[in-house]
């Protein structure tokens, strides 16, 4: 049976996206913009109980911890392309700072266990012999670290997320020289990289690891 579409928000003056399901299932995060304001909200699965959990100026792709507690989300730094990300409580209070202000992407993914959060540093430089990496960083924005080390603007690498067992990453990688794009998987410390699909020259953006199916194994292949 065809499922059909559902508008879940308002109609806007401009526009709300970024959406992302809390842990339980039971709610939707989202980045709003409704001409005057940019905000992450939150509501319920049908639409209902929309409200402003905080203003976010710039701001972009709300996460929450996989334990529930914490709200991740990127904020752009004014009059620049650099941006950060940030963290606070769900409900919004306790704003802070975890990375220094680069051009950190807006896609980014906490660990299943909640202990690192996964992001694309450098992420459009401008700079032609500069490259985009990945890094992960803890919550508490200690212990950051590069899990690739591309330089001279040859390739780009863009994070998707953690598989569900928190052994993978997917990701975009750009071979610049040739304009093409592929899907690959690396392990979560950054070895074993692998293509998963050459795309040609699709890009793929905001890229998600499904859910573990019943009866997956654990290969290391």
């Amino acid at each position: 049976m065809p499922t059909m579409n559902v508008n879940l928000t308002p109609a806007l003056a401009c526009c709300s996206g970024d959406p992302s399901f809390t842990p339980d299932g039971e709610h939707i995060v989202y980045w709003r913009w409704d001409g005057v304001e940019e905000a992450i909200w939150m509501m319920n699965l049908d639409g209902g109980n929309q409200h402003r959990i905080l203003a976010t100026p710039g701001g972009a792709d709300p996460n929450v911890s996989p334990d529930g507690n914490t709200l991740s989300f990127r904020l752009g730094l004014a009059g620049t392309e650099n941006g950060a990300l940030f963290r606070s409580s769900v409900g919004g209070g306790g704003v802070a700072q975890v990375t220094p202000f680069n051009d950190i992407s807006i896609k980014h993914d906490w660990a299943p266990d909640g202990r690192l959060l996964l992001f694309t540093d450098n992420a459009d430089t401008g700079d032609p012999t500069d490259s985009t990496n990945i890094a992960t960083i803890r919550p508490d924005g200690t212990g950051m670290r590069h899990l690739t080390g591309y330089a001279g603007g040859h390739v780009n690498v863009f994070a998707g997320s953690y598989s569900p067992d928190g052994r993978w990453i997917v990701l975009r990688y750009e071979d610049v020289d040739r304009g093409t794009f592929s899907l690959y998987r690396m392990r979560a410390d950054g070895s074993n990289l692998k293509e998963i699909a050459f795309l040609g020259d699709l890009k793929p953006r905001l890229t998600d690891w499904g859910p573990r199916a019943a009866g997956d194994g654990d290969s290391d292949d």
